[in-house]
């Protein structure tokens, strides 16, 4: 079975809340205060497939397009105007994600993963002068790879590689780099 969605979105919103510096005050202070006006359109692509070409191979994935930008801000004006059409924090503009599982028989699975986040912005007025440190958002593209066997009806095993890639990215603080992992489940 095979399934695509496409689906457009809007928004739009008033007095969103956000933490920002106060207008006019000396040292700047930062309060949460209303963001009067942000639109935000989207298109988002999503497949989900079992058996796709090969038996056993089953496939999702997804790409998101989102434009969402400042409208109107009475509150920030570190220079008049200046988060007028700047996006939105935290709101990158592509997405993307893909699984590829491959059974090779009913007991034994690999899964190869795919994720990406282009570049966002931690600041109002889209100034982050660094998205890859302490503090800042960053762009990110990573890989996964995980192996699961099922040994029997009540055990099974796992092996994984979360970041395979070691991509070095952040949201705030660092994301983690590579990782190892291991899995000994039993279902009683």
């Amino acid at each position: 079975m095979q399934r695509l969605r496409v689906t457009f979105f809007h928004e739009a919103t008033t007095d969103a809340l956000y933490s920002q510096a106060i207008a006019g005050t000396t040292p700047i202070v930062n309060s949460v205060q209303n963001i009067d006006r942000v639109r935000t359109f989207g298109l988002e692509t999503a497949f989900d497939g079992s058996d796709v070409g090969v038996k056993g191979l089953d496939l999702q994935g997804s790409l998101t397009w989102t434009d969402s930008r400042i409208q109107a801000n009475s509150s920030y004006v570190s220079t008049p105007g200046d988060t007028i059409g700047k996006q939105q924090p935290r709101v990158p503009k592509w997405r993307a994600s893909a699984l590829a599982t491959w059974k090779f028989s009913s007991a034994l699975s690999a899964s190869y993963g795919l994720r990406y986040g282009s570049e966002q912005f931690g600041t109002l007025n889209n100034s982050d002068p660094n998205g890859f440190a302490y503090q800042a958002f960053s762009k990110y593209f990573t890989t996964d790879v995980r192996v699961r066997w099922v040994i029997n009806r009540h055990w099974s095993a796992a092996l994984g590689i979360d970041n395979l890639n070691n991509y070095q990215y952040w949201n705030f603080h660092p994301y983690p780099q590579r990782t190892y992992s291991a899995e000994l489940k039993v279902s009683l």
